[in-house]
Order: structure tokens, then sequence, then C-alpha cells
């Protein structure tokens, strides 16, 4: 299983033991290598730039800078692991620099942005899911049901964005503002409200007729609206 997180410009990064190695304490680890944030101004860094794909559709992705290396991190009381780490730098300012780190030393730096790129999506899924479907709400307690409830809600999700998309202009799906918060794009929430909207409109139609009465197409009954 591979694993892609970030990693922080002061973790501890050590070059592989020797061999064979010179004393007990150098058999898990060799010599501490620079930190990331000391290497952001060494001068023997090689940095290359490649155009960097946008975690978000409003945003450009803009022109990055990486440098990569391999090393052994370790932190203090947990095992020590071998790593790919990518430091990036934006030269435009947008952002401040960051790292990333993978266990499978044999992808390229590319690779490991391109990952992490796709983690981001994946993370939108569960923080929309949790707000607005209840995914961590659920009132099963047994396992079994919460292994059945969990795939639906996921799968509610993605029926919910498939349907707003392919019908986007029918629905004329426009992001919800604030004032103090500008949104270029719709998001999950704006597609689940718009959607309520239109099924709540196709199953009930107000009569000219009858003033302030609603009728059901579904049903014969009338509801008075006071």
């Amino acid at each position: 299983m591979v694993a892609i997180t970030r990693l922080r410009l002061d973790a501890r990064l050590f070059d592989p033991p020797p061999d064979p190695p010179l004393t007990l304490r150098q058999v898990m680890k060799g010599a501490r290598q620079p930190s990331l944030r000391a290497r952001l101004t060494d001068k023997v860094t090689v940095w290359h730039r490649a155009a960097q794909p946008s975690r978000t559709r409003w945003r450009s992705g803009g022109w990055i800078d990486y440098a990569s290396g391999t090393a052994l991190w370790h932190h203090q009381g947990k095992p020590i692991v071998p790593i790919l780490w990518v430091m990036v730098r934006y030269p435009d300012g947008r952002r401040d620099p960051e790292a990333f780190l993978c266990t499978d030393l044999s992808v390229s730096p590319r690779t490991v942005l391109e990952w992490f790129n796709r983690r981001w999506a994946m993370e939108t899924t569960y923080e929309e899911s949790r707000a607005h479907l209840g995914i961590e709400t659920q009132r099963q307690w047994a396992d079994p049901a919460v292994f059945r409830t969990a795939p639906l809600l996921f799968g509610l999700y993605s029926l919910i964005t498939l349907y707003v998309h392919q019908n986007a202009g029918r629905l004329a799906l426009s992001p919800r503002r604030a004032i103090w918060y500008p949104k270029p794009a719709p998001t999950f929430a704006d597609a689940l409200a718009r959607l309520r909207q239109h099924l709540w409109f196709e199953q009930a139609a107000m009569s000219p007729a009858e003033g302030d009465m609603l009728r059901s197409i579904a049903s014969t009954d009338v509801v008075e609206i006071r």
C-alpha cells in the first residue's frame, strides 16, 4: 500500500545507514540530512519547473518549481520509513512552499504531485458527505448496518452529482454566494439544494384558479397555505 501525504518542512530526515554500520546507533539510520526548510535557500538544491494543474476548477494552476530526493523519515517513537520527498515552491507567491512524501520510491516526483491532487477530490467528497448527507451521524450501532448504509450514502452523493452535471443547463445551476465569501463555481451544496427544489416543483404545482391552494400532483388531497 502506497501512502502519500504532506511532509513538514522541519521533518527529521536521514541518510540510509552505512554498509557495514559504523556503530550500533547507526544500524537503523545514517547521518541526518538538511531540513527541507534549509533546502529552500540552499544553492545546491536542484529545482525543476513545470506546469501544475489546479486543485480546483476555478483557480489557475500556474507554474511550480519542485525538488525531490529520498530519505529515511524518523519521528520520535515511530518506526523509520523510507520515503521519496517532493518539495514545491510557487514562483508567483500564491502559496507558501510545501512538501509531500510518498512511500513508493520508484515513482517520479511529478507522479507524486498528480496523485496528491487526486486526493483533493476524495477529501472534498468525504467533507461534503459529512456535511450534507450525514455520513458521520448514522444511528446504526451494528457494524453490518454501518457497512450497508455508508456505501448507499456515497452512492447517493455520486447519483446527485451525475444527475445535476448532466442536467446543468435545464436546472440552471448557479452558486449561492455570500457577501463575505465569493464563490465562482457551484459546489455540492448548491447542487443538492437545486435538485431538492427541482423535485419539489415536479411533485407539486400551484393552481392559479384556486388562489392560495397547493395541489399535489401525486395525490388528490388539497393543502391550504396559510
